[in-house]
């Protein structure tokens, strides 16, 4: 049985394929959804090691936290299924393999396949990679 489904936006069509495809799971198994946009800030680190966040680029990044949460909650609520949206805040592999995972104790994490540059991929490696191969639950990835 399957009782809570994490779905993990940052906008892109695979993400927005990825919530559509929550809320179709969702409505079959009765499960509650929960909403997971996670705001990476850019940070410029100093010779001392010292590192400062730029302001504007932080209101910037929450804004479209929140906005891609909304607009995944406006799918979730045409499906007429339970949802919660939250935005965290941090580097989403780790949030989504440790906070997310205690906090939601989730059955089933659905994200997108793709969402990252290919320079990220290259040096770290996608965020779908890490979490399907460290995550506690089934992982889900939609194309």
């Amino acid at each position: 049985m399957m009782k809570t489904i994490v779905v993990a936006t940052d906008g892109s069509d695979a993400a927005m394929r990825a919530v559509a495809y929550s809320a179709s799971l969702a409505q079959k198994y009765g499960a509650k959804v929960e909403v997971i946009s996670v705001i990476q800030y850019s940070t410029v680190a100093y010779h001392d090691g010292s590192q400062v966040f730029y302001a504007s680029m932080t209101d910037s990044l929450t804004k479209l936290a929140n906005e891609n949460v909304a607009k995944a909650a406006g799918v979730l609520a045409e499906s007429d299924v339970l949802y919660d949206t939250h935005v965290f805040k941090g580097d989403a592999r780790f949030i989504l393999v440790n906070e997310v995972m205690e906090k939601f104790k989730p059955d089933l994490i659905v994200m997108g396949k793709t969402g990252t540059t290919l320079l990220t991929r290259m040096f770290i490696g996608s965020t779908a990679r890490y979490v399907s191969e460290r995550a506690d639950a089934d992982v889900l990835l939609v194309k």
